[in-house]
């Protein structure tokens, strides 16, 4: 029989006993096993991340794939062309594109990502707040923790970005990362910096600032442990080192093989095309992930609301932790922010402390530099050349970690409020009665992910169309009826083009659209979303936009005249024109009309063909 004061002790008269119990011993209980966890983990990404086809990036990674596998896909095209930054996505998923259609290719590689996602994330967070003595952890702790997180992350990012969505590289990332974290919290080192390496290899940014935040976690973490309170940073340094030192060179290893092609790609760029193309990606095409000064006012309200929260996590998790046994095993309380508080802690827990204030610090970094650049510190170009490496992006994923991390582990039963004080309002059922803060903060956690899942399913099953095809395609203006109309047409013009010419043939396309590539496999002078990876193509798809599609005083699409296309001819040597009738003042070019024969047929599309 165990002793009233062993870890799995209770205090006498605490509250009864929750469903999330992370200090209890082994249990057999089927709902503690790892495959029913992964299921529930799988089941919340997979409705929070299921939308129609595509998904609002999916043509532009996909077609990219679909021609690193058969480069008669868009050929001569200036994107599908430059360089491949994912090529490990390409060279892995892509492969998918060589053996099914572009759109079962894309569900195919949905489920592989979301499952790799779930594996990760279900390895992570059993992991994250196990002892050595315990065998399970908590029932369903992946599942309801994933649940509030997908709705933190949907809800509470600032430079907009997401995890559990479309199919794309750095979906792939992060589940690698979270695969990552779980080696680590089972003190698997070498594993772990293993899949950081893979995790940078698919994707550089992402893998970048998770490893420099990982680095810095495990060192503080070992400096700032119990059994090293009196350690210097010399000796720590060197203990670190012998635990880790197998396998950082190999997360290295990944990082430089993500960092590989860009850095070719650019080897013989000019300053002065560098300069250009930061310019361009930073402060007129992805200002909204790359630049404070570009996010709008409801994304910093959104985010200041979860550093909140966030906040009172933590504070939470400093007051009542304090009854919770020490994990580590010492016995000495250690001087750090709340004494044996800190060191009672997961050391899970902990790690998704420090990578969330490293991620908050770095994009306090990335604010500062831009701030300094707007009040004349340095110059708007030296901004845009820091600012290109997304100093926010993992800001926005590891804050919402530790808010459920820190919200589950407070309703785990590792942690009780024992009140005896006054409560002149009656809240916690009268004086001298202990009330359990777990009951508390799990329905907090289950509320809040539950509502965000739902809103999620709602939303989502209100759409009709891809995010990816609805994106500039469709007027927010028009009815019902004139949008279904106008994606018909589309569809139709699509599948003319596919059918009726012949591969290699370069189109100019209209400006509002993004999938003629994903529905054709043609080659399009350029389109907005498909921004190039590397400088000098950055700089030449800018120049193709601004000659292609110039806008009056109004920003409203100036009408291609014929003399204009024949023009642009001269300059790029497209075959076809593909004329949009809605956009204002656009009359027929005096070109020979190839498709359609009849008004009937599309009323909104048009094919001309540039006479030999």
């Amino acid at each position: 029989m165990r002793s009233e004061k062993t870890v799995d002790s209770r205090p006498a008269g605490a509250a009864s006993e929750v469903w999330l119990d992370f200090s209890s011993g082994p249990a057999t209980s089927w709902t503690r096993r790892f495959f029913v966890d992964f299921a529930g983990v799988f089941l919340v990404f997979f409705l929070s991340g299921l939308e129609r086809l595509p998904a609002v990036n999916e043509p532009h990674y996909w077609t990219k794939a679909a021609h690193f596998w058969n480069p008669d896909v868009g050929r001569g095209d200036l994107f599908l062309e430059s360089a491949n930054a994912h090529w490990l996505f390409y060279a892995t998923f892509g492969a998918l594109t060589g053996i099914l259609p572009i759109e079962q290719s894309v569900w195919v590689g949905r489920i592989l990502l979301w499952g790799l996602l779930a594996l990760g994330w279900t390895s992570m967070m059993r992991q994250a707040f196990l002892s050595e003595a315990q065998k399970y952890p908590a029932a369903w702790v992946a599942t309801f923790s994933a649940l509030a997180w997908c709705t933190a992350m949907r809800w509470g990012h600032l430079a907009g970005e997401w995890v559990v969505g479309g199919a794309e590289s750095k979906v792939a990332a992060y589940g690698l990362i979270f695969l990552a974290f779980g080696f680590f919290f089972s003190k698997r080192w070498t594993l772990g910096w293993l899949c950081m390496g893979l995790a940078s290899a698919m994707h550089v940014v992402v893998g970048l600032w998770v490893f420099l935040g990982s680095l810095f976690a495990s060192f503080l973490l070992d400096w700032l442990a119990p059994e090293e309170s009196s350690a210097s940073i010399r000796s720590t340094m060197k203990g670190w080192w012998l635990k880790h030192g197998w396998g950082v060179p190999l997360a290295v290893l990944g990082l430089g093989l993500g960092m590989l092609p860009p850095l070719l790609a650019d080897s013989q760029a000019t300053t002065e095309a560098s300069t250009q193309a930061a310019m361009i990606q930073v402060y007129k095409r992805l200002g909204h992930h790359l630049a404070a000064t570009s996010m709008a006012l409801a994304r910093w309200q959104s985010f200041g609301i979860l550093l909140l929260i966030a906040i009172l996590v933590l504070i939470g998790c400093m007051v009542y932790g304090s009854n919770a046994p020490r994990l580590l095993g010492s016995k000495r309380k250690v001087k750090f922010i709340a004494g044996s508080r800190w060191s009672a802690w997961p050391y899970g827990l902990r790690w998704f402390l420090i990578q969330a204030v490293f991620g908050l610090l770095v994009a306090l970094v990335g604010c500062l530099i831009d701030w300094g650049s707007l009040a004349g510190l340095w110059s708007r170009e030296l901004s845009a050349k820091a600012l290109k490496y997304y100093w926010f992006r993992w800001n926005d994923v590891a804050m919402g970690i530790w808010v459920v991390a820190g919200a589950v582990w407070l309703a785990s039963g590792s942690a009780r409020l024992a009140s005896t004080a006054r409560d002149p309002f009656g809240f916690m059922g009268g004086r001298g009665k202990r009330v359990s803060v777990p009951e508390l903060m799990l329905a907090g956690v289950l509320g809040f992910g539950l509502w965000g899942l739902y809103d999620r399913i709602a939303t989502r099953g209100n759409d009709w169309l891809g995010e990816g095809e609805r994106a500039r395609l469709l007027s927010k203006s028009d009815g019902f009826d004139e949008q279904l109309l106008h994606y018909q047409d589309w569809l139709s013009v699509c599948e003319f083009v596919k059918k009726s010419t012949k591969p290699g043939a370069l189109w100019l396309t209209p400006r509002n659209q993004q999938t003629f590539k994903w529905h054709t496999g043609r080659a399009e002078v350029a389109a907005w979303k498909d921004m190039p990876q590397d400088s000098a193509s950055v700089v030449e798809w800018f120049d193709r936009l601004q000659e292609c599609y110039p806008v009056d005083d109004q920003r409203s699409l100036v009408p291609w005249m014929t003399d204009k296309i024949m023009e642009l001819h001269q300059r790029y040597g497209f075959d076809y024109v593909l004329i949009d009738k809605r956009i204002d003042g656009q009359s027929p070019p005096l070109l020979p009309l190839v498709y359609p024969k009849t008004a009937q047929e599309n009323s909104t599309f048009a094919v001309f063909q540039i006479p030999r």
